[in-house]
């Protein structure tokens, strides 16, 4: 007995210097029963289904407009209105973007430099304008970014007879060889040309099959009809009797062309 004493010894020393350790580790977590585990996981999900109408659309604008970083990308095909919102970025500030509401004068209050008349121009304009205001003093090289937020529509939508988005607005969706594909709100009183539908996504990607563009419209009692437009002679050799008008609720694909190498 007096033998084993010593080793007794040395192996209760060695398991309370374990169990200090792992009290003492910063990494370390108890175990939790799986009903505690299961609320923490649900906990986000319902925090989600409280979320505001239309705020995960505007968080995916914002969202957008962090990433791009080429003012080539931007909308040159609808004028910005009065009560539009905007969401603004100028990427060598660094900032997170700024969500603007053009007017009733027709300007925004834009970063740095003040008034800046928005009303009639398309984002792509007034990122250009705004580019050549902020390198005159401020930044040697400027590239801004402006994205259409929410559209206003007058006449539609709220109690005083104006609103944004109205219950009757469209959509057009684009696929494909875009810069941008997704879906975009459409006015039934917009005019939309396919040609303009394409610049709204930004554009061609590199392998568009620009000479047979899909667009998909749901015709009544017709079901479903495919028209073919050639958009390399609207965009390209000023065709402008090709170019088709483009209604709420189409659907415009476009496929990559074959390469032969």
């Amino acid at each position: 007995m007096k033998r084993l004493l010593p080793h007794a010894v040395v192996a209760a020393a060695l398991l309370a210097s374990q169990i200090i350790a792992v009290a003492q580790d910063p990494g370390f977590l108890p175990a939790q029963p799986q009903s505690s585990r299961s609320r923490q996981q649900i906990q986000p999900a319902a925090s989600q289904s409280q979320a505001q109408p239309g705020s995960m659309e505007r968080d995916d604008v914002a969202a957008s407009a962090s990433r791009i970083t080429s003012m080539t990308q931007l909308d040159d095909s609808r004028p910005l209105r009065i009560k539009d919102q905007v969401v603004l970025r100028i990427v060598e500030d660094k900032a997170e973007p700024k969500s603007l509401v053009v007017q009733d004068s027709g300007d925004i209050f834009a970063p740095y430099i003040g008034l800046v008349k928005a009303a009639g121009r398309t984002p792509r304009q007034l990122a250009l304008y705004m580019k050549g205001e902020l390198e005159k003093q401020y930044f040697q090289q400027a590239t801004v970014i402006v994205a259409l937020e929410r559209a206003y529509i007058p006449g539609r939508g709220g109690r005083q007879g104006d609103g944004f988005v109205p219950d009757d607005m469209g959509y057009i969706t684009i696929y494909g060889q875009v810069i941008r594909q997704g879906k975009y709100e459409f006015a039934p009183e917009d005019q939309l040309t396919a040609s303009q539908a394409i610049l709204r996504a930004g554009g061609f990607a590199p392998f568009a099959k620009d000479k047979a563009v899909k667009i998909i419209r749901k015709i009544p009692g017709k079901g479903n009809v495919t028209i073919v437009v050639n958009l390399r002679d609207v965009m390209t050799k000023g065709r402008l009797e090709k170019d088709i008008t483009i209604y709420p609720n189409d659907t415009i694909i476009v496929e990559e062309k074959l390469i032969n190498f």
